[in-house]
This record gives C-alpha cells, structure tokens and sequence, in this order.
C-alpha cells in the first residue's frame, strides 16, 4: 500500500465526514438516495397494510368478544342465537377449515395476477361476509357465515409477506411484517375499547350490540378494501404513478444485490410458465419446509387462543362485569404489540430469527405456567401479560424467516402459503378444543394454558433444530458455493 493509500485511509477513519474523491461522494449520495427511496415505499406501502390487517385481524376475532358483550342482560350473540359452547367453538373452528382449504390456492394467485388488487379482492369479499353476520339467529347462520368467511380471507396473511418480498431485501422483512403484525395486538386492544363502547348502544335501532359490532367493523373494512385497489402499488417495475424511472431501477438493483433479482425481473407471463404443479408440489419435499410448518403452528395455536379467548380468560378470573372484561383484556394485547414491535426491529439488526423466537416462545411458557398455578388473581393477570409478549412476536419473526429461505417469488408464495395452511391447523384445535370447547376445563384453564404452553417449547426446540439445519447448509455454500438454487446464506 503506497503513503498517499495510507493518509487517505487515516484520514476517512478518524473523519467519517471527510470525503476524498468523486467516487466516495457518488457513493454517499446513493446512499442517501436508497434511503430516500426506502422511506418513501414504507410511508406508502407499510401503513396501509398494517390497517388492512388490522380490520382483518377486528374482523375475524370480534365474534370472541360478541360472545360475552351485554351479558348482564343476556344479549350477547350465544344467548340471542342460541348458540351453545359446543356450536360456538364449531363455528370458530370452521374458519380455518376454509382457510387451511383454500390458503395456498389464494396465495399462489399473487404470482399470477396484480398482489395489490388480489389483496383488494380478499378484504372486500370477507367484508361483505362481516356485514352479514349481523344477520345470525341460528346455528347453520354462524357456521355457513364463519366458513364463508375463512374461505374469501384465505391468504391475506401469507400473501402479504410475498408481497414484501416484492419490495424489500430479505434483511428488511422481518421488521415490516413485525410492524403489520403489531396490527393483530392493536385490533385486540381496539377490539376492547370499541366493544365496551358499542355495548352503550345496546337493542338500539333494533339491533344487539354484538350486531353493531359486526355493522361497523363491516362497513369499514369495505370502504378500505375498495380504496386499496387504487391506492396500494402492485409491483416496483409496474409502479409507474407512485415511482419515477430513476426509482424503479434503484429497487432493481436493490433486490438484485440481495439475490432476489427474479422477483423483481419475472414478467407475469414467466411466472405463469414457473407455477406449475411440479415446482408447487417440489416444496413438500423440501426437509425445511416442515421444520418451518412446525414452527409456525405452535405460536399461531397460542396467539389465536388470546385472540379469542382473552376475554373468556379474563371473565373467569373474578366477577367482572361485561365492560371491565372488555377493558381489562386491552393491556395484554397492548405489552404484546411493544414486544412485537422491540424483537422484530432486534431480528433485523442482528440478522437472527432463531435466538429471538427460542426466547419469546420460553418467555411465552413461562407465562402459560404462571397464567396456570399462580392463587391470586393478580399474579394470573401479569401471567396472562408475560404470556402475550412471548407469543405474539413468534408469528411474524416464524413467517419472515420461512419468506427469507426462498429464492424466487413463486417458492415464496407456495412455502409460505404451505406453512401457514399448515399452521392454521393450531388455530383450528384452538378453538375446537380448547377453552370454551373443554368445559371441564373451565375456571382455571389449567388444561388449555398447559397445551399452549407446551406448544411455545415445541417451537423453541424446533427453531433450535432450524438454527443448526441452516447452519449446515451455509457451511457447505461457503464450501460449494451453492446449495441447490441458492447461492447465498441463510438468515440464522
């Protein structure tokens, strides 16, 4: 190295300010320039997607919080349909069939048609369904409703995390999905407040409470699903209104440096030539891919039992009245949107998956035992808090860690979707069998907290073995230089 490479050397260390030549400064203006870019597309797309979850997430659980709203005077939704515990956790359940049934069909549609109006589609659909519930008065009504409803929602999830993968570099994921999935806490804690205070309005305009509950909730997802179709931007290369020229080929080159050129260069006619069932069928061969399935089931059984059941949990911890279950059930939710929100942003600092979910799933058991055992009723409570800040965060970190280990956009669509058809499996257990389904069970839940709760160890050790399996493989691409299609490491 000649003097003048050394003084220059010398020089940028001790003054990051300093810059010395042409190439540095075009270097630090592209910089600033990507993170211009960057900002722009998160003020755009992220926002909007965490409302639209947000309304998925009120949507799809309100009816936990119908089922004890005016109780006092017997107006809740199992009391003015008749719905027994049994038909009640029928009907909860029958949403995931649909889902599970119909979740990978949906979600490889993305890699077909425009995501951004396929998503629009998905929450106008299920919007209408909303609005019909307030119709229920019977058995069948819940149960071709709850169906109905799994069946047009099918893929909103999964398909969202394809939809990043679109727009953002694998280390960028997780942090945005952990911000939407913030939504799901939030809709919890809103779901709190806007029940106690629609049960106000009770047997007005001839409608139970619970009915304005799902009028409002309704209504309000449409209008959101139909300015999505103008609003949201489809991919980067046909973003032509939201992005200039200039633009569009930094997000090119962006996602091309991370090795996910092809979702961004595939035309839809290439992709309709990948999605075959060959390629779709490859990935249930793929030993990772039920590593993932596995991972992702047992927090999503936990995170949908609290979606569902917080207030059934809080109801039978004393003698509350209807509105103090449905205020007390809002700090829970709200201690699991800032853990959702701290350990997604860590994951994408550290560029780890497996630490993160290894410690929120034992944090999350831990609260399951305390939720369980612990005599006062206090104590239950800060359970039932530990319990949400251990869970929920697992979801998103699981769901960003399946997306970072495929390489081309019809993969992403068909593991993801895969994994969480797969997953929704938990969620359907949830709600056959446990809580409200095992009426033994009741008060303490002793039994249903215990499953959960094992259920987040299952995904510690399995996010262990991951950790280790994936660490194989990068060992042999640093030896190799490829693993099959990937030539790059994976996110541990």
């Amino acid at each position: 190295m000649s003097d003048a490479s050394v003084k220059v050397d010398i020089r940028q260390r001790s003054s990051p300010l300093v810059v010395t030549d042409g190439a540095s400064t075009s270097t630090l203006q592209d910089k600033n320039e990507e993170k211009k870019l960057l900002k722009k597309i998160d003020w755009r797309i992220v926002p909007w997607i965490f409302c639209l979850y947000f309304l998925s997430v009120e949507d799809r659980s309100n009816v936990g919080f119908a089922m004890t709203m005016n109780k006092d005077v017997n107006h809740t939704l199992a009391d003015t349909a008749g719905l027994t515990p049994q038909e009640n956790n029928i009907g909860l359940g029958l949403f995931y069939v649909a889902y599970i049934i119909f979740e990978v069909p949906s979600n490889l549609m993305m890699a077909h048609v425009n995501p951004a109006h396929w998503i629009a589609r998905i929450m106008i659909t299920w919007s209408i369904v909303v609005c019909c519930m307030v119709a229920i008065s019977k058995a069948w009504h819940f149960y071709l409703l709850r169906f109905l409803l799994g069946l047009f929602e099918a893929g909103f999830w999964p398909g969202i995390t394809y939809y990043y993968t679109l727009w953002y570099t694998p280390e960028e994921i997780s942090a945005r999905l952990g911000v939407v999935y913030l939504a799901g806490p939030t809709s919890g804690a809103f779901g709190g407040l806007i029940s106690a205070a629609v049960q106000l309005i009770d047997t007005r305009g001839n409608l139970y409470g619970w009915q304005w509950l799902f009028l409002f909730s309704g209504l309000i997802s449409i209008i959101f699903g139909v300015i999505t179709i103008f609003y949201l931007p489809s991919t980067p290369e046909k973003s032509t209104k939201f992005l200039t020229e200039d633009e569009r080929v930094r997000i090119k080159k962006r996602l091309e440096a991370s090795t996910q050129e092809r979702a961004v260069l595939d035309t839809v006619e290439e992709r309709n030539m990948k999605r075959n069932l060959k390629q779709v069928l490859s990935e249930f061969k793929d030993f990772k891919i039920w590593l993932f399935c596995v991972l992702y089931f047992t927090p999503v059984m936990a995170a949908t039992s609290l979606g569902y059941f917080i207030p059934k949990i809080v109801q039978q911890m004393g003698t509350f009245t209807s509105i103090q279950v449905s205020l007390m059930s809002i700090p829970p939710f709200v201690f699991g949107c800032i853990m959702v929100y701290i350990l997604t942003r860590l994951s994408d600092h550290c560029n780890n998956r497996g630490f993160f979910i290894i410690g929120a799933s034992c944090a999350a058991f831990v609260g399951f035992c305390i939720l369980s055992f612990a005599e006062p009723i206090g104590a239950r409570y800060f359970g039932l808090m530990v319990l949400a800040g251990g869970t929920y965060p697992t979801v998103p970190l699981s769901m960003a860690w399946t997306a970072n280990s495929k390489e081309d956009p019809v993969a992403v669509a068909s593991a993801t979707g895969i994994v969480s058809s797969v997953a929704n499996f938990g969620a359907l257990i949830c709600t056959f069998a446990l809580y409200s389904g095992w009426a033994s069970d009741a008060p303490r839940y002793i039994g249903s907290n215990m499953i959960n709760g094992g259920a987040m160890l299952i995904a510690a050790i399995c996010a262990f073995g991951l950790r280790i399996h994936l660490s194989k493989l990068n060992k042999i691409i640093e030896r190799d230089g490829y693993v099959g299609d990937r030539t790059y490491p994976y996110i541990l």
